[in-house]
């Protein structure tokens, strides 16, 4: 699953990585913060943006440890308990973070999603559009969204509670199939035709340090 957001790029995101996985899925459960598998930058600078998010739902909820997944699918890795959630510039996988494009690019590993990982992609979306006054589009930028136009389509969803999508998700697993979003090896031929034209990146001495 993907979006795409345009808006203001001069505009600073008023909060971290953390801020923002807290508003994803929750504060605190049982007196514990988020238990993310993270990539990315500490803050959010809006010329380096790049955030990459995965909950650890097993460390909040002991049933993601032994919850069955779909027949055929051979590793849980594949699955979607191990949902990554992605915040890119929309050429930057493509050219090794050397290039931009018009667009963030927020995108997933699996094209359908679990109902608790689809609420996080929502409200990620609307945290950084709302941040950047920016607009949000669902069909490969055909058409754009205001934020509250997308809150409104998607309003069933948002107006659950974490744990209200994670009982869902619980259900709806087992029955889920293990289908990649064609964008990452879209990414990865762009990738290996932008390295023929361009060649590798090459680290200054402060990028080795």
């Amino acid at each position: 699953m993907r979006i795409y957001i345009k808006g203001d790029y001069t505009k600073e995101i008023p909060f971290d990585y953390l801020k923002l996985a807290k508003r994803m899925w929750f504060g605190e459960k049982d007196g514990i913060e988020p238990d993310l598998s993270y990539a990315g930058y500490l803050d959010l600078p809006i010329e380096k943006l790049s955030i990459h998010l995965k909950l650890n739902k097993w460390m909040h909820d002991n049933r993601w440890s032994n919850v069955q997944i779909k027949e055929g699918i051979k590793y849980d890795f594949l699955s979607h308990k191990y949902e990554d959630i992605e915040l890119d510039y929309e050429d930057a996988m493509m050219s090794d973070f050397r290039e931009k494009g018009e667009c963030l690019r927020i995108a997933t590993k699996h094209l359908e999603l679990l109902t608790v990982d689809k609420r996080a992609f929502y409200i990620m979306a609307i945290e950084i559009a709302t941040a950047i006054e920016g607009q949000i589009s669902e069909d490969d930028k055909e058409s754009w969204l205001s934020v509250e136009q997308f809150k409104n389509r998607h309003e069933a969803i948002l107006s659950m509670s974490y744990e209200q999508a994670n009982k869902l998700s619980l259900e709806e697993i087992p029955f889920m199939d293990d289908v990649r979003d064609p964008v990452w090896a879209e990414d990865d031929r762009r990738n290996e035709e932008y390295i023929r034209i361009h060649g590798e990146v090459e680290l200054d001495d402060e990028d080795d340090e």
